[in-house]
């Protein structure tokens, strides 16, 4: 009797004090507890600012008539950077890459190239990177004595003759750098200096054309034609210059009064120093 209940004393010592553990409480994961140090958090929320909008500035073109939008679409194609890598490529294939690279219209003359006595498949053999196209074509047509210019809204490629020939009146404003006789005068010569090309290479050029066309060369101290109607005029009253010259001579003429006139505002903007 006594060994009875000395067994059941260990049995309720052993189970009925301890409470039932299941196989759920063991699985529950421990519920997170969330941390209120410091709670809330202050923060500040920065306004995104609407995006100034940039003032598009355009610029007119320095001469009248204005070009139209075929004939601009070369200008800027020719101030614009090409690529043109040819190691020993005939020229046709050459100018077909630079068309399709600046999507404009390219036109070689036939004539031109029969003057010269050279074909189409000419080789070129250069590789520029970075550089604008006017200059690049000068580069690969110079030494086959070719040249370029703008004619009935395509780029031509012809002779430097033909491209003497081919004269454009245009009228350039310069009120802001001419006010008197003198100052006209000065700009004449500036034009002349900087941007007409010898009178001389000219008559030279036009001469041996007409030598290969079997016409009579012009006389050594005659203005030959085309160049006898270049010319630079001043009209005061209108605060212009009409000018009749090449394409070439044009680019440079616009190339020098824009900078003219940039040496001319920055010089309006200068603070004369006060005692």
């Amino acid at each position: 009797m006594r060994a009875l209940f000395i067994v059941t004393s260990i049995c309720l010592m052993c189970f009925g004090t301890t409470p039932p553990i299941t196989a759920q409480s063991e699985d529950k994961p421990a519920k997170p507890t969330l941390k209120t140090v410091n709670w809330p958090v202050k923060f500040t929320v920065k306004q995104k600012q609407a995006a100034v909008p940039q003032q598009v500035v355009k610029v007119k073109q320095p001469f009248y008539p204005e070009l139209n939008p075929r004939v601009q679409q070369i200008q800027d194609a020719l101030n614009t950077n090409t690529r043109a890598n040819f190691p020993n490529v005939p020229l046709t294939q050459a100018l077909n890459e630079i068309q399709k690279q600046h999507g404009i219209n390219m036109y070689v003359s036939g004539s031109a190239l029969k003057e010269l006595g050279i074909t189409a498949d000419e080789p070129v053999n250069v590789s520029l990177h970075g550089v604008s196209l006017k200059s690049a074509l000068k580069i690969i047509l110079e030494p086959l004595g070719l040249a370029y210019e703008i004619d009935q809204e395509v780029l031509k490629i012809t002779t430097q003759a033909e491209v003497d020939r081919h004269l454009i009146t245009r009228i350039y404003p310069v009120g802001i750098l001419c006010h008197s006789a003198e100052e006209y005068e000065a700009i004449e010569k500036a034009i002349g200096t900087a941007c007409r090309p010898n009178i001389w290479a000219r008559r030279q050029r036009l001469s041996a054309q007409s030598q290969v066309m079997s016409t009579p060369a012009p006389s050594p101290f005659a203005a030959p034609t085309g160049v006898l109607s270049s010319s630079i005029t001043a009209v005061p009253q209108c605060q212009a210059l009409v000018v009749n010259e090449t394409d070439e001579v044009h680019e440079k003429i616009v190339e020098l009064l824009t900078q003219l006139r940039q040496v001319r505002q920055i010089q309006m903007r200068a603070v004369p120093e006060t005692n």
